[in-house]
C-alpha cells in the first residue's frame, strides 16, 4: 500500500478547526409537528463507547446549543418524537441547521472548516452519483434477468464511479492533509488499519506537532494502534496464547512453533468471504511446504461452533484450529491487533516474528526464503 504523506504546511488549516473555545449549534425547523412548539431537541455523537449528548428546548421551530468540544467529531441532530436526523460535524465554530420536520434528513447544514469541506465532498459525490447513474447501475447488477455481459458492464461503470468519488476525497484532503477533515476519513474508513508502521509513525508525529490536536481522542486511537503495531514488528517475540480446538482441548502456541521452521498464524472465520475464497490456495501452499517445515495454526473469529467446524470441514483445513468463539472480541485477535481478516503472522521456530500481514501473493516467496536455504 502506498504511504500516505502528511505535511506540516497544512497546520494553519488544522489550527483553524479548533481556534474557538465554544461551539454554537442553532437553526430553524419548520413544519406542523407539535414538537416544534415546545419540544426537545438534542445532539449526540456517534461514539457508542463514549456517548456525548446535549439537549435544548425548541421554541417556535428555533433552537440553540452552546458548549465546547475537545475532539471535533461527527454528531446527529434530532427532535424528540420526530423521525429522522441531521448528520453534521461538531467543532468549536457556529453550525446552522435549517430544515423541515417531514424531511429532516434533507436539512441543510453550514458550519466550521470541517463541515464546509464535508459539504463540498457530499455535493461533489452527489453530482457524480447522478452523472454515472449509480442507483441504476446497482439495480442492473442485482437484476437476475440481465446477461452476464450487462452485469459486468454495470459493475465496471460502478467501479469508475467509486474511483471518481475517491478522487474527490483525495483532492480535498490534499488541500488540508493535516486537519480534522483528513482525520475524519482516516478514522471513518479505518484507513489506519492498513497503513504500514512508517506511515503510522509519520501520521502521529505530524498531528502531535500541532497543539490543536492535543487530547484528540481519534488521534489517540491511532496512536494506541500504532504502539501495538510496533510491539508486533518483525523481529519481536510473538505473544503466546492458549485456545481450545474444536473438541475443547487446549492448544498453546509456543508448543506449536518449535515443531516447524516457519509457523503461520492464520486469522480467519467461516463467515469471512475473502478468507473462505483464499482457503483453497492456502491448502495448496500447506501441501507444498509442510514437508519442508511449514506449520499453520488457524485462529478463528467465529462465534458459532457448528459454523466454525463446518467451515473447517468444507475447506479441508487439516492443520491445527483454535478459537474462543468471541467474534471480534477474540482475545487472541486483540492480542495481535487484528482489525480485519484474513490476516496472518509468520514466526520462526523460536517464536520470533518474521512476517506479518503478508499479502497472499507474497506468502510463497517468504516461505522460499526461510525454508529453501
Amino acid at each position: 500500500m502506498k504511504k500516505l504523506l502528511f505535511f506540516l504546511a497544512a497546520a494553519v488549516m488544522a489550527a483553524a478547526c479548533n481556534n474557538g473555545e465554544q461551539y454554537t449549534v442553532k437553526g430553524t425547523i419548520t413544519g406542523n409537528s407539535e414538537q416544534l412548539v415546545n419540544g426537545t431537541v438534542y445532539i449526540v455523537n456517534r461514539d457508542r463507547e463514549n456517548p456525548l449528548r446535549d439537549t435544548a428546548q425548541i421554541v417556535n421551530g428555533k433552537f440553540r446549543f452552546k458548549g465546547s468540544v475537545e475532539t471535533p467529531e461527527p454528531y446527529f441532530f434530532m427532535i424528540e418524537g420526530v423521525p429522522g436526523f441531521v448528520p453534521f460535524f461538531l467543532e468549536n465554530a457556529e453550525v446552522v441547521i435549517t430544515g423541515v420536520d417531514t424531511l429532516l434528513s434533507q436539512a441543510t447544514v453550514t458550519g466550521g472548516p470541517t463541515q464546509t469541506m464535508i459539504n463540498r465532498y457530499n455535493d461533489a459525490a452527489k453530482e457524480l452519483e447522478e452523472e454515472y447513474g449509480a442507483a441504476e447501475l446497482v439495480r442492473t447488477y442485482r437484476n437476475p434477468s440481465v446477461t452476464e455481459a450487462e452485469r459486468d458492464s454495470a459493475l465496471a461503470a460502478y467501479n469508475r464511479y467509486q474511483d471518481a468519488v475517491e478522487q474527490v476525497k483525495a483532492d480535498l484532503i490534499a488541500e488540508a492533509p493535516v486537519s480534522d477533515f483528513a482525520l475524519y476519513f482516516i478514522i471513518q474508513g479505518r484507513e489506519y488499519y492498513y497503513m504500514d508502521l512508517d506511515s503510522l509513525n509519520s501520521l502521529v508525529e505530524t498531528y502531535r506537532a500541532i497543539p490543536a490536536f492535543e487530547g484528540n481522542k481519534f488521534l489517540n486511537m491511532v496512536d494506541e494502534f500504532r504502539v501495538k503495531e510496533q510491539s508486533l514488528a518483525v523481529g519481536a517475540k510473538a505473544p503466546d496464547f492458549t485456545l481450545n480446538d474444536p473438541k475443547g482441548n487446549p492448544v498453546t502456541f509456543s508448543d506449536i512453533y518449535p515443531k516447524g521452521k516457519v509457523t503461520m498464524v492464520d486469522f480467519w472465520a467461516s463467515w469471512c468471504g475473502p478468507c473462505r475464497a483464499f482457503n483453497p490456495t492456502l491448502v495448496k501452499i500447506y501441501k507444498k511446504y509442510h514437508k519442508l517445515g511449514f506449520e499453520i495454526i488457524g485462529v478463528s473469529l467465529d462465534r458459532d461452533h457448528n459454523a466454525w467446524v463446518e467451515g473447517i470441514k468444507e475447506d479441508k483445513l487439516t492443520w491445527t484450529q483454535v478459537s474462543d468463539l468471541k467474534f471480534w472480541q477474540s482475545e487472541v485477535g486483540q492480542l495481535y491487533n487484528v482489525k480485519y481478516i484474513p490476516q496472518n503472522v509468520f514466526v520462526d521456530s523460536e517464536g520470533n516474528i518474521i512476517g506479518r500481514k503478508v499479502a497472499e501473493d507474497d506468502i510463497e516467496a517468504l516461505l522460499d526464503e526461510y525454508l529453501k536455504k
